[in-house]
């Protein structure tokens, strides 16, 4: 089954967990152009005094992660076809996809959505 988590809760997870890292600096990891433009909007919208985890969901709104993520993804065959391991490996065995995040908005539910979609 697939299953996701971030990495502070690694050490909860069972022994025969398959863990599989999505961070930065991966493969899996949003681009630097990405990052950086996610980083600087959520920065400046808690300098006006907005919370961390509200800061996080409109800058990933505003800058339309989730479609230039998906593109980032799906334009690379390798990235793409490692997916679709990962999807056949979740058949049979438990596989958590972890990054430093600690909840959504994250990456790693783009790439389950992606996966369970294939």
């Amino acid at each position: 089954m697939l299953k996701e988590t971030y990495v502070a809760k690694l050490i909860t997870l069972p022994k025969d967990a398959i863990k599989i890292d999505v961070g930065y600096p991966g493969i899996f990891a949003p681009s630097e152009d990405l990052l950086s433009d996610f980083n600087e909007l959520k920065e400046k919208f808690m300098k006006k005094g907005m919370d961390e985890h509200e800061a996080r969901k409109k800058a990933w709104g505003q800058i339309h992660f989730e479609t230039r993520y998906k593109e980032q993804v799906s334009s690379k065959p390798r990235l793409m076809n490692r997916l679709k391991e990962i999807k056949k490996i979740a058949e049979k065995k438990d596989v958590y996809l972890y990054c430093y995040c600690g909840s959504f908005p994250c990456h790693r539910f783009i790439l389950m959505d992606m996966i369970k979609k294939l």
